[in-house]
């Protein structure tokens, strides 16, 4: 087979498996772009008065003292819903890497929602429909992994008091010597 019969015949799967390559590398930039965006998002001042208010105003009631609350406390609330449910859509929709996610904001979101359960079920009674589906799934998959992780048995990370110490001139010294 001459090289250029050879050329002709590998230029083609090289050149696909760059695009793929590249391809790859531009979707992995974009998810942790949007991640970044979604992170802001979350972070924002407002946002974390609202996940505030629910943790602190919203939580311990239930569906019926909640249109008692200050219309500014409901309005924060319900920003912070919705952009945690924009969140739970971005992950479902695999925009951004939910594994991440999970990690960064996990347990924060998931007890958002939790504490926002009475605000949830006024609106579900109000409107006919519970308006965060997304935040509430996306929740429910960080508890459970959560609870799974903690019912993980963790490694045994004590100090072993005969293992070698290194010492400045480089020898061990035996950790349990009285010297």
């Amino acid at each position: 087979m001459s090289p250029t019969v050879l050329l002709a015949l590998v230029s083609p799967a090289v050149a696909i498996v760059i695009g793929l390559w590249g391809f790859r590398r531009s979707t992995r930039a974009d998810k942790l772009r949007a991640f970044f965006e979604l992170q802001e998002r979350y972070i924002a001042t407002d946002v974390r008065a609202g996940r505030r208010a629910l943790h602190r105003l919203v939580k311990d009631r239930s569906s019926d003292e909640i249109p008692m609350l200050d219309q500014d406390v409901l309005r924060s609330a319900g920003y912070s819903l919705a952009i945690m449910n924009a969140i739970a859509i971005a992950c479902e929709g695999r925009y951004v890497d939910q594994d991440l996610v999970a990690r960064s904001m996990g347990r924060s979101f998931a007890a958002a929602i939790e504490s926002a359960k009475p605000y949830i079920d006024y609106l579900e009674k109000v409107r006919g429909f519970r308006p965060y589906p997304f935040a509430e799934r996306l929740a429910a998959k960080f508890l459970a992994a959560d609870l799974k992780q903690r019912q993980r048995p963790r490694p045994d990370r004590t100090f072993q008091a005969s293992a070698p110490i290194p010492t400045a001139n480089g020898e061990g010294k035996s950790g349990d010597s009285q010297t």
